[in-house]
């Protein structure tokens, strides 16, 4: 799995395009690397990008362990993933690229920001700030905040997911108040210089912080401290439509090689990963438990996200699954390619030549023509990084309101959260209309479930770090007692994986709960890591539960 190094360029012109207050101060030259230099509206753009590279790669981590995604077999990190192995190395670009290439430079485009009066930028990094420490504490469980970047220590205390929550709630308030402030110093610049992920449309992200509020105190309906009413106040502020919603347009540079700017799913998932049984068959409503009257209706989204291949008659086959719950994962799939002069698919496994109906999800079409794989939606060169949709926003609206008994509001809430996720992959009209008016699709509130809403968010969410959360706080397909039962749980079908690692998970009971200690901390900062926990050492620690979801 990749890294994204995004806008290099625009690092570099931080150093040529400076301009000086006082052109008598020495110390400040503009034409010289000086951390001082850059404008704020020539740091939001990298920050944005690098931002997105942590949330995205964090993404495609929780899809491996959240069974949307499985990988051709080689003893790697992403098959470690599947079997819900996260290794010290395996969870390291995300914490890189969070407190290196991000968290380190939110106070210094502040402070950029203030020196201008550009009010609106500083709005925007607090709210970046929130998000990164936000996702990264659910994620990991505990890490860094006070001393992240406290320029005095190398090695900096940890602090946990709960004292993290007490400091993004009311740094996203802090954001709010900097976003509705009028930039009264007209020489200050306008947010749409530096902004590539909302076009400088501030209400954008003041919908942004009031979405990531309802997020955040969503998690937390395992706690006494769970407030529906204070989600659906934020909700009522959060993305009401596509246009409203944060998602980052990324740059399909072809015919050049070079994917600076590609889509980070693109750069990630490559040619070995591949999508699972599950995940095609919550498309194909054909997952153990789905309604007797859903069976078998097709998503219209699976064909924009399940890539299929082109057979020598011209005919296209749609992608096969990985069964998560078969011995396919110890030896298989096999990876394959196009042999031009042959004509045909082969394997590299010689002895697994059937493993070519696992398609790859990056689009490819060999130079006779033949579409090696149609690819995915979410895999485009050029595709678009979802941050936060307003169709998130309404399976939250429809899981809280379905939890306060308001099942016809939950089922209106429902809905509109298929209809916009539907709208953002630009599914027709008509398709979307006659699947949500169809058997697939509960049509009363007394048909409506939790595991219709949340099944429904997770294909929604895909290649998301939500999706690992939702998993966890809802217990994945199990009952009280730990065990998957398909009658009470609440991902239809989710099971623990034939070649789960045991060793980290020796029992029926134990299920997948946070990320692994990055080899940076496990290296150089262990005393602080076995201070804040000494179970950070245990085989099982990757087992056990984050602050919120006790």
């Amino acid at each position: 799995m990749k890294s994204i190094y995004y806008i290099p360029v625009l690092l570099m012109s931080f150093f040529t395009l400076g301009s000086c207050n006082d052109w008598l101060d020495v110390n400040d030259n503009p034409d010289s690397a000086n951390s001082t230099v850059p404008t704020a509206e020539q740091r939001l753009p990298p920050l944005i990008s690098q931002f997105a590279d942590a949330y995205e790669s964090a993404g495609t981590r929780a899809a491996l362990i959240s069974q949307q995604l499985s990988c051709v077999y080689a003893v790697n990190n992403n098959w470690n993933w599947t079997r819900w192995y996260s290794t010290a190395s395996s969870v390291g670009w995300p914490w890189q690229a969070w407190y290196v290439n991000t968290g380190v430079n939110v106070d210094p485009i502040i402070a950029a920001a203030e020196k201008e009066g550009a009010f609106h930028y500083v709005g925007a990094a607090k709210v970046i700030k929130a998000m990164g420490f936000g996702f990264m504490a659910d994620l990991y469980g505990m890490l860094p905040y006070r001393q992240a970047f406290d320029e005095s220590t190398y090695t900096p205390e940890f602090d946990d997911c709960e004292y993290v929550y007490s400091q993004i709630l009311p740094l996203l308030d802090e954001a709010i108040t900097y976003l509705e402030m009028e930039q009264t110093n007209k020489m200050a610049p306008d947010l749409a210089e530096g902004d590539i992920l909302n076009g400088g449309k501030v209400d954008n992200w003041i919908r942004l912080a009031y979405g990531l509020k309802a997020r955040f105190l969503n998690h937390l309906n395992k706690q006494a401290s769970y407030n529906p009413d204070a989600i659906l106040a934020a909700l009522a502020k959060a993305p009401q439509t596509v246009a409203q919603s944060s998602i980052l347009q990324y740059v399909d540079e072809s015919p050049a090689a070079t994917t600076t700017q590609a889509s980070l799913q693109y750069v990630n998932t490559g040619t070995t990963i591949r999508f699972t049984k599950l995940y095609i068959d919550y498309l194909k409503n054909t997952y153990p438990g789905a309604p007797a009257t859903a069976v078998g209706v097709e998503d219209p989204r699976i064909n924009l996200i399940i890539p299929s291949y082109q057979k020598a008659d011209g005919t296209y086959v749609r992608s096969e699954g990985v069964d998560m719950t078969s011995d396919l994962p110890s030896k298989g799939p096999s990876a394959y390619s196009y042999n031009v002069s042959k004509g045909r698919y082969i394997t590299s496994n010689t002895s697994r030549p059937g493993d070519t109906i696992y398609v790859q999800l990056r689009k490819l079409t060999a130079t006779d023509g033949r579409v090696v794989s149609t690819g995915s939606w979410y895999t485009e060169r050029g595709g678009k990084g979802l941050l936060l949709t307003h169709s998130e926003m309404k399976f939250i609206e429809a899981e809280v309101k379905f939890r306060k008994g308001d099942k016809p509001g939950a089922l209106i809430a429902y809905k509109a959260g298929i209809r916009g996720h539907m709208e953002i992959l630009g599914v027709p009209e008509a398709a979307i209309n006659t699947y949500l008016n169809g058997p697939a699709v509960a049509q009363t509130a007394n048909e409506l479930t939790l595991s219709l809403i949340m099944i429904q968010k997770y294909i929604a969410l895909s290649f998301s770090p939500e999706v690992f959360t939702d998993l966890r706080r809802n217990d994945f397909c199990c009952d009280a007692s730990g065990n998957y039962n398909e009658a009470t749980g609440v991902y239809k079908g989710f099971k623990r994986p034939s070649h789960v690692y045991t060793i980290s998970y020796p029992s029926e009971t134990d299920w997948p709960r946070r990320f692994a200690v990055p080899s940076y901390e496990v290296n150089y900062n262990i005393d602080m890591v076995q201070a804040a926990d000494p179970d950070a050492a245990s085989n099982t620690y990757i087992g056990k539960k984050v602050w919120w979801d006790k």
